[in-house]
């Protein structure tokens, strides 16, 4: 080697580890150091709560489509476990355990959906360097949506300015199953949301005027669910913000009603909708359920005014009546009871139709028009068991509804009055994991007692 090239290579040595020795590179794991955020969402759609334990310290129990709020904590690795909450037991059912990363200036949304004995989990991951910080005015928000149906299916998805349609739009992300757009620095505004399966117009789920502020960090999930009785799936938009999660009605869906039939001394009654001769259904008689009336929801504001009749199926004669605000995916459990030679009452009940994987539910509803001054206390024992020994697990009030969670098997219901009198002895016989059974209570047919119970597995 010349002594030119020799001298040019020692500069260069020389140089560069003057150079590097005067840099503070920091090449350090950014997930040991600085803090970020988590927070936990059960979204598994057939399973009852999920308690979430993150390094063996428990964040509560969470019920589907309910997230913990936004949590600032030191960067570095956390253990997860998940306890299902099964009905009437103190036990722990811990289905399963997990881990989750965190790292500087980062939103974690770990969300559990999928299957109820085994969830799968989705970490939604978030820049919040710049929004988050104080000085931040540059009036966006930090948004992502997030496909997670349970069908597997791909959705196309829209981002609209609030009030306008699907006429001539191209979608802004086609998303597959578990998967999400990335973020997106949306400007604050009024905005129109649409879910649609791939390809098509056909809408899944839509939300108009959703107001977006700056400075938040939003994610807005498309999930499905199962009802009993019917083999369509619903959908929900679920938003996670730093409150937590709240479900967002779906516009694209209609609401539904069933009525119960409570009212004695008539054979049968009979349904109209809208006005008193636009019967849609008739002769249920004493204890059975309508079949589902769809509400197609089509004014601006989310709510359809709606009216339905009692009739007596007889003769056609109007018993009662009520008008209902019904919004977009809304069950509603309509109860009657009464005397139809007299008096005839209606009232609007929730009516929870959502299948649990891991259990039975009960929905309770009291329509002793005989018993209209007092509640009903209901003990719900496993057959043979001694009454005496029990406590009342509802009490429901007349011409309402209250939901039970119980495990597969079979079940002796015993009915009192406020007054402590047996009213109603009854047996749910071989009931199973997602069965959802309305049990209806009513006068006798010629009214008063002795008092019924009717039994719907839907």
């Amino acid at each position: 080697m010349n002594k030119l090239k020799c001298y040019v290579l020692i500069l260069i040595v020389v140089l560069g580890s003057s150079i590097l020795g005067g840099c503070d590179w920091d090449f350090s794991d950014s997930s040991s150091s600085g803090s970020g955020y988590y927070q936990y969402a059960n979204l598994v759609s057939q399973s009852p709560s999920i308690e979430f334990v993150v390094d063996d310290e428990s964040l509560g129990e969470i019920e589907f489509s309910y997230a913990t709020t936004h949590e600032y904590i030191s960067s570095g690795t956390y253990d997860i476990e998940f306890n299902q909450i099964l009905p009437n037991t103190e036990n722990d059912n811990f289905i399963d355990d997990d881990s989750l990363r965190v790292y500087s200036n980062t939103l974690h949304s770990y969300i559990l959906y999928g299957d109820t004995d085994s969830p799968s989990s989705y970490t939604v991951e978030m820049d919040i360097s710049d929004i988050y910080d104080d000085d931040f005015d540059d009036e966006y928000a930090m948004v992502q949506f997030v496909n997670l149906i349970n069908n597997e299916d791909s959705v196309d998805m829209y981002l609209l300015d609030a009030d306008d349609n699907l006429i001539n739009q191209t979608a802004d992300y086609s998303l597959a199953m578990a998967d999400t757009s990335g973020d997106v620095e949306l400007p604050e505004g009024d905005y129109k949301i649409i879910f649609t399966e791939v390809g098509t117009d056909t809408i899944l789920a839509q939300k108009n005027d959703i107001s977006i502020s700056e400075a938040e960090a939003l994610i807005y999930i498309l999930t499905s669910y199962t009802v009993a009785g019917s083999d369509n799936t619903r959908y929900k938009i679920i938003e996670l913000s730093s409150s937590g999660a709240r479900t967002l009605s779906n516009q694209a869906a209609n609401g539904h009603i069933r009525v119960a039939n409570g009212v004695s001394n008539t054979d049968a009654i009979s349904i109209a909708v809208g006005d008193s001769t636009d019967i849609i259904e008739t002769d249920i008689a004493i204890g059975d359920l309508s079949e589902d009336i769809e509400i197609s929801i089509s004014s601006s504001d989310e709510v359809e005014s709606t009216s339905i009749y009692i009739l007596n199926s007889e003769d056609s004669t109007l018993l009662d009546g009520t008008t209902l605000n019904v919004y977009a995916d809304d069950q509603i459990l309509l109860l009657s009871a009464g005397d139809a030679s007299s008096t005839v009452s209606v009232n609007e009940t929730e009516e929870d139709l959502r299948t649990i994987e891991t259990h039975v539910k009960i929905l309770f509803s009291h329509s002793i028009f005989d018993q209209s001054d007092g509640s009903l206390e209901v003990k719900i024992l496993e057959e043979g068991g001694n009454p005496d020994s029990y406590d009342a697990e509802l009490s429901v009030s007349y011409l309402s509804t209250q939901m039970y969670e119980i495990e597969s098997g079979s079940y002796d219901i015993y009915i009192y009055n406020s007054d402590n009198e047996l009213l109603i002895e009854h047996t749910l016989y071989s009931v199973e994991a997602g069965n959802v059974v309305n049990l209806i209570t009513t006068d006798y047919e010629t009214s008063g007692a002795p008092y019924q119970i009717f039994e719907h597995i839907n």
